[in-house]
């Protein structure tokens, strides 16, 4: 029987697993010792000037992850506030951010992004409705072959602009009553195959190119795609002005071949 065995109480908790692992009181005293001068020159702050390997040691004994990839980052967030959070992995990790520290700093930021995105969705789902059904009122009987107009108008014109399309796909504005009178009016001129009166448009003083060319810059700003963007009502505005006086000079609206910039889509 060892001298461990006959010194560690009978009820001592643990008890088992030290005689497995220790011979004698000698070999655990040498063990406790080990262990305490590890611990002594793990929380030992560097001294100034350190190598960047001292610190991050030292930080990763506190609780640091190794890289900054072990800093976990929210799903279920917007892509924008998801590309922040992964930009500051990095300087949390030069800083000696805990992973713990790290999670209190984050996951309130994501609860309140996610709260704020579900009541976008909410208030753009109440707001498809009402443009529906006021749509619906307005049409009557005629609203499936009105739909069919703005339909072709879509196909042939919105997804082939991939700015717009975007401003379309996050905002619903296809049914806005306003929008879709305009996109019914268009995919009319499309049926009739209507081609502007003369080469600037029915106005021969109207640059068409520029206008067109204005309305891709309101649409690839992006300010449409958030009804609570400042500036939302003022582009939304200007940018349906400029469509229809696209359409009234027979284009089928900015992205009209024939008003196309001289270089690539901007």
């Amino acid at each position: 029987m060892s001298d461990l065995n006959e010194n560690l109480p009978i009820d001592m908790e643990g008890r088992d697993s030290l005689l497995e692992n220790f011979q004698s009181v000698p070999d655990l005293a040498k063990s406790y010792l080990s262990l305490r001068k590890k611990m002594g020159e793990s929380s030992r702050i560097p001294s100034e000037g350190a190598e960047k390997e001292e610190w991050s040691g030292f930080y990763q004994s506190l609780g640091a992850p190794e890289s900054h990839e072990g800093y976990t980052v929210p799903e279920g967030i917007s892509d924008e506030l998801s590309g922040t959070i992964s930009n500051m992995r990095k300087s949390a990790l030069e800083k000696g951010v805990t992973t713990g520290q790290w999670e209190e700093l984050v996951t309130p930021l994501a609860n309140l992004e996610k709260e704020r995105m579900e009541k976008q969705s909410t208030a753009k789902e109440s707001a498809l409705e009402q443009w529906k059904q006021t749509a619906k009122e307005k049409y009557g009987s005629d609203f499936d072959s009105k739909a069919a107009l703005a339909e072709r108008a879509y196909t042939n014109f919105v997804k082939n602009n991939p700015d717009l399309s975007a401003v379309f796909d996050a905002t619903g504005m296809g049914y806005h009553p306003e929008v879709m009178d305009f996109m019914i009016g268009m995919g009319q001129n499309m049926a009739d195959e209507s081609t502007p009166m003369g080469a600037s448009g029915g106005n021969m003083g109207t640059d068409y190119k520029s206008l067109a060319a204005r309305a891709r810059k309101i649409a690839k700003t992006g300010n449409m795609t958030n009804p609570r963007h400042p500036e939302y009502e003022e582009d939304y505005s200007e940018f349906m002005k400029i469509q229809t006086m696209l359409m009234e000079a027979g284009y089928q609206g900015m992205g009209d071949p024939r008003l196309a910039a001289e270089r690539s889509w901007p």
